[in-house]
């Protein structure tokens, strides 16, 4: 019988979101905005991805299949961490060069200060190889998201708080 009862204790916890956010790190999440379906990914990044003080490598992906690519940095631990999501020209490759900071002007989409936040408590973001937060707070989000190229309208954009989904390994 205790057998049963530990087996169904470890099912209920892996089920959860918390347990969920001990076992994932960070590279693997994915978040969700539940009402409008926006899907924020993480990923391992490529060595030419990490410019300057890159901490974590992401993608939105719209409810409509569209992809933005960007990433989250910190600045040197004395600041907040800083997102940004571009849409409309290269991610960066081994290939060539980077773009130019007009044109990386040009398809950015949102800018703005990361949270995390567990037990409702915010935090800074952590680094790829640590733990998942149950939530990530993305600043004036929803908002740039509206008035961008991405969505067609008021009522299309995702909310500032997404929940985490799932592990993708």
């Amino acid at each position: 019988m205790r057998l049963v009862v530990a087996a169904a204790a470890v099912l209920l916890a892996s089920s959860s979101p918390a347990f969920a956010q001990t076992v994932c790190p960070l590279q693997h999440a994915v978040y969700v905005d539940p009402e409008n379906g926006f899907e924020l990914q993480f990923r391992p990044g490529k060595p030419w991805e990490y410019i300057g003080m890159t901490d974590a490598i992401m993608e939105l992906v719209t409810p409509g299949g569209d992809r933005l690519w960007g990433s989250i940095a910190s600045n040197m631990g004395t600041s907040r961490d800083v997102g940004r999501l571009y849409f409309g020209c290269p991610s960066p490759s081994a290939e060539g060069p980077g773009l130019t900071d007009e044109e990386e002007a040009g398809c950015l989409q949102w800018e703005g200060v990361v949270y995390s936040l567990n037990d409702g408590e915010p935090g800074f973001v952590p680094n790829e190889d640590e733990p998942a937060p149950e939530r990530l707070l993305l600043s004036d989000f929803g908002r740039q998201i509206r008035y961008s190229d991405v969505v067609d309208g008021p009522g299309e954009e995702p909310w500032d708080v997404l929940d985490f989904k799932r592990c993708t390994r």
